[in-house]
């Protein structure tokens, strides 16, 4: 390892030409980067760039592409980039002196940290460079009776969109996947395929009718019938039609549920996921699934920046709505044809011309546009701060930092003013009661503020959740769905951005979804699980929901209140504490599972967590300003669980105990890895090698301890 003194003079020259990189592109460093005039730039855009002649006309790629991790995206977020392998860097500059630090974030809080190994910026944005293109229909879709139903009845089949698409396509002449770009416009002009194969069994009917649902009251009868005249009106469905089904066409259950959050307000949901032959099976979850979304973990390290960028300054943070978000996009008629809504009111039916909330594939085709549209504002008009979660986009802005948007007529944040205009541009429709801003703001239902450098759960949502996982727990019928399953684990992922300590709560909820696909299949609710979800529902009630983000990240080797070690033996465990000169060792039975060594690891790290939180020296913690602890293990594996705080199920009351202590004394740990080499005392513990142990430090203290007790193995079925 090199010396800190050189290892600070490399840092500091990197800093001042990250610094140099940023001013280039900024015109100064303790600003944001000015957002040129946005009705000015697109008219000249509109003038250089040449619109596709023809639908299907190819858009090569331009030589000189931007890319978010090249070009102008490296320029404006240069000084955001990681500082892989440096240790902490001190950087001093005439009136203005600060830390630039490297993330030493373990990996289950990835994105909380000034720097870590993830992309930087929007990956909404930066997943347009990378993804395959958008699919066209198979040639197989092409059946006769389809496009006879098709060409017999053209006032139910139609294709538009409110997105200006040459606008959109000539903004994006120099993005760097062509391919994926040419497949989203392709997409605007002739309709969206969702990634479907329409008979993935062979047995799938010509025509299949399941509008099924039954409407029970009169509140719900009015509101089906308003909203299928509503949507005929914006264009989204076809006039009325029936009472029959043509052939080919497939029709989906719709029903009225309540909002939430509202008093008794309903909305229409189409069901794509109910019967044999539901159009979600169609569509193939391997092409769709995978989250694109810009999340806290995102957009968290973006603000962090922000706020060091400009100390001692007032932030606010803005969010902009897209009205409608996936009905802007058109469907291609061969899927038209197979989500049919049929009211159940006189047996009217209405073709479905929009990507729907219900259909699986509607997330992915939203993204890929949405992506394109923040990656343009990224890009073009330099946007560097821009998030994006499906509808809502987000950012972070200077109080006082305002701008006039004329439609409106008032002020906006300057950065949200842009966007909006640039949304204009584009067609991209919006209202005003969706475009706020204030020092403190719910982003993706956690109320962010961005001065005290605090995210925070609302209580109702809180108690939502609560009462979500007590009745997923309390089923009578001692099972739950896939699907149930999955909409649990998303519900709890969620509430992670700001309880991440609790994620071991998932470990056998994870081992019951794996290697199951039928989203009706019934999953047994088993004692492992169902404790798990209890201890995750005991730690959220009596958790305060505010994670202070500011002060997560900290350098282990430097940083840390106390240092320990630790190794174990299929004979015994031990840990050494150097501060202090203090050895602890404890002899071990063995038994099928307590034979890996992998488990005494892990135990013996929660053992030494155990004693820290014992011995009191960890007194002054809070949780604003935890105790800081580094405990070094020579296994990997061990690194590895309390690194990600994921285990399999037979281990992972090692952690839940170790995230009881840490909740419990306000207690922050890293665990990491060292060579066995350097791991020779707490090694001679664990072997009771006490000639050893004096040879290496004489003056050492000795005692013995007794393992923490846990209930492993014999309730994992």
């Amino acid at each position: 390892m090199e010396p800190k003194e050189k290892r600070a003079h490399k840092g500091a020259q990197r800093n001042q030409s990250r610094s140099s990189t940023l001013s280039a592109a900024t015109g100064t460093r303790d600003t944001a980067p000015a957002t040129p005039a946005l009705d000015s730039i697109f008219a000249v855009r509109a003038a250089d760039l040449t619109p596709p002649t023809t639908a299907n006309q190819r858009v090569t790629e331009s030589p000189t592409s931007c890319s978010l991790v090249s070009g102008v995206w490296q320029a404006a977020c240069a000084f955001v980039e990681s500082f892989d392998g440096e240790e902490d860097v001190e950087e001093e500059e005439e009136g203005n002196s600060g830390i630039v630090r490297e993330s030493f974030l373990p990996r289950y809080l990835r994105g909380f940290g000034w720097r870590d190994d993830a992309p930087r910026g929007s990956r909404t944005a930066w997943y347009t460079e990378v993804d395959n293109p958008l699919p066209r229909p198979p040639d197989k879709e092409y059946q006769p009776h389809v496009l006879k139903t098709i060409h017999e009845n053209p006032h139910l089949f139609h294709v538009s969109t409110p997105i200006n698409i040459d606008r959109f396509a000539n903004l994006l002449t120099i993005h760097p996947n062509q391919r994926f770009v040419a497949s989203v416009v392709r997409s605007l002009r002739v309709g969206l395929w969702p990634w479907a194969d329409t008979n993935p069994t062979g047995d799938f009917p010509e025509t299949w009718d399941n509008a099924w649902a039954n409407i029970p009251s009169e509140k719900e009868h009015n509101f089906i019938s308003d909203q299928c005249n509503e949507e005929v009106q914006k264009g989204h469905h076809s006039p009325p039609f029936g009472p029959d089904l043509l052939p080919g066409m497939y029709s989906t259950p719709n029903i009225a549920v309540p909002k939430p959050h509202t008093d008794g307000d309903l909305r229409l949901v189409a069901n794509q996921s109910a019967g044999q032959f539901c159009q979600n099976i169609m569509v193939n979850k391997a092409e769709t699934r995978g989250a694109r979304l810009d999340s806290l973990l995102v957009f968290i390290p973006l603000l962090l920046f922000f706020a060091q960028m400009h100390p001692g300054k007032r932030l606010l943070l803005w969010k902009s709505d897209v009205t409608g978000a996936f009905r802007n996009i058109p469907i291609h008629p061969l899927w038209q044809i197979k989500q049919v809504v049929t009211a159940n009111i006189r047996w009217l039916r209405y073709v479905d011309w929009r990507a729907c909330f219900g259909n699986c594939g509607s997330p992915r085709a939203w993204a890929s546009f949405m992506g394109l549209v923040v990656w343009i504002a990224i890009c073009i008009f330099q946007m560097t701060f821009l998030c994006c979660y499906v509808d809502d986009c987000f950012s972070v802005g200077l109080v006082g930092d305002m701008a006039w948007y004329e439609p409106y007529q008032q002020y906006f944040p300057a950065g949200q003013t842009h966007l909006l205009s640039l949304w204009d541009w584009l067609g991209i429709p919006h209202k005003l009661k969706k475009q706020v801003w204030g020092e403190m703001l719910v982003i993706i239902g956690f109320l962010v503020d961005p001065n005290e450098l605090t995210a925070t759960l609302p209580t109702e949502s809180k108690i939502d959740l609560i009462n979500h996982v007590r009745d997923f727990v309390s089923s009578p019928r001692r099972s739950r769905t896939l699907h149930e399953f999955e909409q649990l684990a998303g519900w709890v992922n969620w509430s992670l951005n700001v309880y991440p300590l609790f994620k071991p709560a998932l470990c056998n909820v994870y081992a019951k979804m794996s290697g199951k696909h039928r989203s009706h299949a019934q999953i047994r609710l088993n004692k492992p699980l169902t404790r798990e979800l209890l201890w995750f529902v005991d730690h959220v009630q009596a958790s305060s929901g505010m994670l202070f983000f500011a002060n997560l990240d900290w350098n282990p080797y430097t940083e840390a209140n106390l240092t320990i070690y630790c190794d174990a033996s299929l004979t015994g465990m031990g840990f050494w504490i150097p501060e202090l000169n203090l050895g602890f060792s404890c002899p071990v039975e063995g038994d099928s599972l307590r034979d890996r060594i992998f488990f005494w690891e892990a135990l013996c790290v929660l053992a030494a967590l155990e004693w820290y939180e014992k011995s009191n020296l960890a007194f002054f913690a809070s949780p604003l300003s935890p105790a800081r602890l580094t405990i070094f293990t020579d296994n990997s594996n061990t690194v590895n669980i309390f690194n990600t705080l994921r285990a399999r199920p037979e281990y992972n009351d090692i952690l839940l105990a170790s995230v009881d202590i840490r909740v419990r004394s306000n207690i922050d740990i890293r665990v990491l890895h060292v060579s066995h080499d350097d791991n020779v005392v707490a090694d001679a513990l664990s072997r009771d090698y006490f000639d050893v142990l004096h040879v290496l430090t004489p003056d050492i203290k000795m005692e013995s301890f007794k393992p923490p007790r846990l209930t492993l193995g014999a309730e994992q079925k």
